[in-house]
């Protein structure tokens, strides 16, 4: 796979399924508890009453039920001009603080520090390249072994990591040190459908299963033609940009373009089925190498008993250009 940026950490893959971390003593594995609750029925033996779903682009609406904050991504990446195969992301971490960022799939699966996108629509803002700034290592918080999203058609079962060591994180990966339920399934992710969330809490919570996170329609991208790999694109006369337009008020179309060494351009827009990157804008972008994605996403606000979570479920396409100066 070509979907690979700069490296910013080493993942230590450890055994988590078999109960060998600290953040996991109920001798359960997630594997277990996670395919009892892949059905549409969403049977389990843990009561669910109390938890709600609110879809919202703001941040969190009611009161979470302790501090503990949550990140998790679903993300769908079709097969594209450097690939043949289509990618399934599952990632999740948990902090004692607010997450300034969005993209825990892209920091541990793909190597990128994605930046956050503007939070108004058809708006566009220019980053540089940054390293990520980890923080405290005790600000990142190992719960259960495992977080899982499921329907009926499968799991996406990501399973407790360490990054450099020191910071817990959630992610589905092909490993020897993995249950091999971790390994990502493309075909588990479906469009416009329901999941059941499932939150394995160690000794932090009891384990939680919530109902009701949606993933987004198909994402149809007509222009540029990103099924040729190393497309010219001029930075002199700006990107122009279009897709098949969507009906979810709910969801929303996060664009990214950045160059070789990182400099880059991120924009939210409207669902309405075009949006173009000004040639001002690609000014700042240096020329050779580059990549675009578009991506249509919807973004979930989960409350339960240990605190939020953030959960965002993505169909996400990637364009391999060469800007031309």
């Amino acid at each position: 796979m070509l979907r690979i940026g700069i490296p910013l950490l080493t993942i230590s893959l450890i055994l988590a399924c078999e109960g060998s971390n600290e953040g996991d003593t109920s001798g359960e594995s997630a594997t277990t508890g996670t395919t009892g609750t892949g059905s549409e029925s969403g049977t389990t033996d843990v009561e669910t009453d109390s938890n709600s779903v609110t879809e919202t682009t703001e941040g969190s609406t009611g009161e979470p039920g302790g501090d503990l904050r949550g990140l998790v991504n679903f993300i769908y990446y079709p097969a594209d001009a450097a690939t043949d195969e289509a990618l399934l992301g599952v990632a999740g971490a948990y902090r004692m603080e607010e997450f300034a960022f969005d993209d825990i799939y892209a920091l541990a699966g793909l190597q990128l520090h994605q930046p956050v996108p503007p939070a108004t629509v058809d708006s566009l803002e220019e980053f540089a390249p940054t390293p990520f700034e980890w923080g405290f290592a005790s600000s990142w918080i190992a719960a259960g072994n495992g977080i899982g999203l499921g329907r009926s058609e499968g799991v996406g079962l990501a399973c407790l990591t360490m990054a450099d060591d020191s910071y817990p994180l959630y992610l589905a990966a092909e490993s020897d040190a993995f249950d091999p339920a971790c390994a990502p399934d493309p075909a588990v992710w479906v469009p416009e459908a329901e999941y059941t969330l499932a939150l394995y809490g160690g000794e932090l919570f009891d384990d939680e299963i919530v109902e009701g996170v949606r993933t987004p329609a198909v994402l149809s991208v007509s222009a540029p033609d990103l099924s040729v790999y190393n497309l010219e694109v001029d930075s002199k006369t700006g990107l122009d940009l279009a897709w098949v337009a969507g009906d979810d008020p709910a969801a929303r179309i996060i664009i990214r373009v950045w160059d070789q060494y990182g400099q880059g351009l991120v924009a939210t827009a409207s669902d309405d089925g075009d949006f173009t990157v000004p040639a001002a804008n690609l000014a700042a972008l240096s020329g050779g190498p580059g990549y675009v994605t578009i991506a249509r996403e919807l973004r979930h606000t989960i409350n339960f008993s240990a605190g939020s979570v953030r959960v965002l479920t993505r169909y996400e396409v990637w364009g391999y250009v060469d800007f031309i100066e």
